[in-house]
């Protein structure tokens, strides 16, 4: 599966605490968020909100915060971690 990113934030990598992400997309509302070696958390975006989620497992995934943001959002997928 390659690497798609939202339309507003057009870039494939995101540095948060001296930590790369990647962020890969699942369906057409929901990406998941990866480290070098896990999934960190996902961001589902619902209208115009950002959901970010965190966890391994989407089904077992804790929402740990919304956001207007594409920005904001994966910056509380990391911070929540």
């Amino acid at each position: 599966m390659a690497i798609t990113m939202p339309p507003a934030p057009q870039r494939a990598h995101h540095t948060h605490d001296s930590r790369r992400s990647n962020v890969a997309l699942i369906s057409d509302d929901l990406y998941s968020v990866l480290s070098e070696t896990d999934t960190l958390g996902y961001i589902h975006k619902v209208g115009n909100v950002y959901v970010a989620l965190r966890g391994t497992t989407v089904s077992h995934a804790v929402e740990v915060g919304q956001s207007l943001s594409w920005d904001q959002a994966l910056d509380m997928v990391h911070r929540h971690g």
